[in-house]
Order: C-alpha cells, then structure tokens, then sequence
C-alpha cells in the first residue's frame, strides 16, 4: 500500500492522513448498533431523547476510534502487522505506522485522549441514568475494545478475540444504547441485538480470511487459523446467514416490527459475491466477500434500526 496520493504523488498529511489512521469509515460497525438499540427503546416507551443519543454516539465513536488507534500500536508491538506484506482496505491495519507516517508513541497517546473522551461521555450519560450500569458497559467496551491486542492479554491472539468483538458490537452497544433512552434495561433488547453483533462477527471472520496467512506466521491464533482457512470461510458463511435467519422468527414474535422484512434485502442482493467458489478462488474473490459483508453490516443494521421508527 503506498504512502503517497494518486493525483501530485505528495506524501499524505493532516487530516487525510489522521482519516485513515484512524480507519473512520469502519464507524458503521459501532454507530449503527447505537441507532438501533435507541430506536428499539423509542419503539417501546414513546420517547427519543436526540441530546442522549447525540452523547451516546459520540462517545462509542471516541471509544471504537481509540480502539482502532490501540490495536494499530500493538499489533506493531507483536510484529503481526509488519509481518503482514498483503495489507487490504479491509485488513492489515492502518500501516501508518510500518510506513512510517506516524510514530507508535503519538499513536497510543491519540488512542488514549480518544478512550478518555469516551469515558468522559460515559460519566455524564451514567449521571443521567439511575444507577451505574451504563458506566459498567462504558468500561465493559473500553476493556474488550483495548485488551483485543493489547500485551499481554491479547484477545485475539488467544481464539477468543472473536466472541469478544460480537459482544461489544451486538449486545453491549445495543443495550447500552437502550439503556440510554429507556433509563432501564429490558432482556429483550439482548435478542434484538444479536443480528448486529452477528454482523461485525461476520466481517472479522471474512478479514481472518484474507490474513490467514501471514496471522498463521506471526502466532495469531485466530478462529480461522485454528479451524483452517475453508473451514473458517464456512464458518463465516454460517454466522452471516444466522444473522438474517434470527431477524425471521424474531419478526413472527414480535421482537422486531413487520418493516424489518427490509433488513432481508441485502441478503439476496449481496449473497452472490459471498459463495465460497467466488470468494475462495483467489484474493480478489475473498475482497470482494469482505466488502459485501461490510455492506450488509451496514445495510441490514440501519435498515433494522429504521424499522422501529415505522
């Protein structure tokens, strides 16, 4: 991956630099679970407060940027993303740092004012609400978001990085966000919740595939290196398709409303690219998997989250 643009060849710098160490466009994973659990808590009490959703958000987005940050640090500290050479869009990290864009210490320290911020967030909504659970499920995301790479916890060294990642993305954020509106935490946001934990779920399982290789090299012992690459792929396949089939008994019982018929769409329109004939063929075909599974990520969760509007 170069360093440079492709319009002047100049160095990137500034803001575009900062945008894409700090992987922004993958905001959705954490942004859209927060809509979907407030949405899901105005469906049952009648009330949206956009001041807390506006707190909510911005805070789990200070939390999942400083997390990005974080993980950049520590993979560069194991060697993991240095020894990756076929870095994607997708996966590999930012490589602002094995390019020497941005020095490891000025990454931590970013990563740390962004964490403050989110836990200063968290303190205020924790005010609002009766209770400290919101400031249990603030440091509950911190803790997983952070100990995913950091030493020597190492979440996803350890085949466990996965369950971590659908609980802060599925059920942490959704009820959290719940909690936020609501002021009280019902179990059944814990269901609607799991489509959207699923989701995120899926998009790692896919970017494991893609890294197989050079994660099996530097001792990543992730879900697809322990399972091997097809299995892996398969499995991926089966936590995607879990994620639309819990959105169909859960339209039947009344867990989401009629309109989330709509969050089947993405399905049928993307399901093409993700076939393993596809997608396993060569490395083109498993980018392109990653890429509709990112775009069901935010298709289906938003088009989930809208449904309690209607």
């Amino acid at each position: 991956m170069s360093s440079e643009s492709g319009l002047a060849g100049e160095p990137i710098r500034g803001p575009a630099l900062w945008l894409r160490a700090l992987r922004a466009p993958f905001l959705t994973a954490s942004g859209l679970p927060v809509f979907l659990g407030a949405f899901a808590a105005y469906s049952r009490t009648g009330d949206l407060s956009f001041f807390r959703l506006g707190l909510t958000l911005f805070g789990v987005l200070c939390v999942h940027l400083g997390a990005n940050l974080a993980n950049d640090y520590f993979d560069e500290i194991t060697g993991c993303d240095r020894i990756n050479l076929e870095p994607t869009p997708f996966s590999g990290g930012s490589r602002v740092i094995q390019e020497g864009l941005i020095p490891p210490r000025t990454i931590l320290a970013v990563s740390i004012l962004f964490l403050v911020a989110g836990l200063v967030q968290g303190l205020i909504l924790n005010s609002m609400i009766p209770g400290n659970l919101v400031l249990f499920l603030g440091l509950a995301g911190i803790a997983l978001g952070v100990l995913y790479t950091a030493v020597p916890v190492k979440l996803s060294y350890r085949g466990v990085g996965e369950l971590a990642v659908f609980a802060a993305f599925g059920p942490l954020l959704v009820a959290g966000s719940y909690l936020c509106q609501a002021g009280r935490l019902d179990t059944h946001v814990l269901a609607v919740s799991i489509p959207a934990g699923l989701l995120v779920l899926a998009i790692l399982l896919v970017n494991e595939v893609l890294d197989f290789a050079w994660d099996e090299r530097a001792g990543k012992r992730t879900l697809v290196v322990a399972l091997g690459k097809r299995k892996g792929y398969r499995f991926f396949l089966l936590i995607y398709a879990g994620a639309y089939a819990w959105i169909i008994p859960g339209m039947a019982t009344g867990l989401y409303p009629a309109w989330a018929v709509l969050a089947l769409i993405p399905a049928a329109v993307i399901s093409r690219d993700l076939l393993p004939g596809r997608a396993l063929k060569d490395r083109a075909g498993a980018m392109r998997a990653s890429r509709g599974a990112i775009m069901s990520q935010v298709l289906t969760t938003g088009l989930l989250a809208f449904s309690f509007l209607l």
